[in-house]
């Protein structure tokens, strides 16, 4: 049987695979792999039990409306499913981190998010190389940095001299978000570090892109619990990561 959905699947990609060009019909899309989920362990009940909250809360408790208004807001900032923006708001409900690290500023619209939905007294520190003044479209102001809820570090967390000086920082994290270069270089090193941190309680991770060709052999070989989230979340692959 194995055998017969290999010789399916080959000549369903020959034939229906675009030659050129995009997908027909798609406004983005990319080629990618489907793989086995080859030596999967046990089932991460935390990962899927607050998974399922998440879920639940984005449906029924968040709204982006007041966001949505900024300039430079996209049309498909509050799209759900099909972006992660709406379920990164369902974590924090569920979850109520007081420490939350984003990796990768951008324009600032995942920053934004994760700080409307913050607990009382918590804070988000965003992580780049490029100031959030520089980035074109960015939807971030002087305002949303003013109440020290939000603070961004020009920092590369991939070198080790700069993990050390924000070591203290990410061992107080409680939520990660992972939207970084996707060159795995950065990836692996990261994740190297943070296996250096003993955390008192394992922080969840929410990684972004995981299934763009560049990121899909990073996220196979990640051998910590793991769930894929991303008829959940983006388009492009959304994964949960426990760091235990």
């Amino acid at each position: 049987m194995a055998s017969l959905i290999r010789k399916i699947a080959r000549r369903v990609v020959a034939d229906e695979m675009p030659k050129q060009g995009g997908f027909p019909g798609a406004s983005n899309s990319f080629p990618t792999w489907i793989t086995a989920f080859d030596n999967p362990g046990e089932a991460p009940r935390r990962l899927i039990e607050v998974s399922l909250e998440a879920i639940r809360a984005t449906l029924n408790e968040v709204s982006l409306d007041d966001l949505a208004k900024r300039t430079n807001s996209p049309d498909y900032f509050t799209v759900w499913p099909g972006e992660h923006y709406k379920l990164l708001a369902g974590f924090m409900k569920v979850l109520k981190p007081k420490v939350v690290i984003e990796i990768g500023t951008d324009t600032g619209l995942s920053a934004l998010v994760l700080k409307k939905f913050l607990p009382a007294g918590g804070k988000v520190a965003t992580f780049d190389l490029r100031p959030w003044k520089t980035v074109d479209e960015s939807v971030l102001t002087d305002a949303d940095f003013a109440d020290g809820q939000l603070e961004q570090h020009l920092v590369d967390l991939a070198e080790p001299e700069h993990f050390e000086k924000s070591r203290a920082l990410l061992a107080s994290a409680e939520f990660f978000f992972v939207d970084g270069p996707k060159n795995i270089t950065f990836e692996k090193a990261l994740m190297k570090q943070l296996a250096t941190i003993n955390y008192q309680t394992p922080p969840i991770m929410l990684w972004d892109d995981t299934r763009l060709p560049s990121m899909v052999k990073f996220w196979r070989e990640i051998e910590r619990p793991k769930l894929d989230l991303t008829s959940f979340g983006h388009w492009s692959g959304t994964g949960l990561v426990e760091l235990k």
